[in-house]
């Protein structure tokens, strides 16, 4: 799948369980920071989504993990390069926790 398919699932499943729990788009925006119209881009995959952003919403929206909200599995196009933090200003540490959360993440 492209980056932006992951996206689109991610704003599905956040509209989906925001309907559930009957709050609206600016209640969910306001409670993570957000405007309205960018959780309406979210929403329907047209905007990228920061990790913290991704906590944020799962919190607002009661979610236990925040596995509840991104695809449970995805594939990258056989064209796609890996994903990689080289040049990233990030220590082991939290090299190896995104790293994990990738493989778990494609394990789902």
């Amino acid at each position: 799948m492209d980056d932006m398919e992951i996206y689109r699932q991610l704003g599905q499943n956040v509209a989906r369980v925001r309907g559930k729990l009957g709050k609206t788009q600016a209640e969910i925006a306001a409670h993570i920071g957000l405007t309205r119209a960018s959780l309406a881009n979210i929403e329907t995959g047209r905007q990228k989504v920061l990790m913290h952003h991704v906590f944020r919403l799962a919190n607002a929206l009661e979610c236990p993990s925040v596995l509840d909200l991104i695809p449970e599995t995805f594939v990258f196009a056989d064209d796609e390069p890996p994903i990689t933090t080289h040049g990233s200003q990030l220590s082991d540490q939290q090299h190896a926790a995104v790293q994990r959360f990738v493989q778990i993440a494609g394990k789902r």
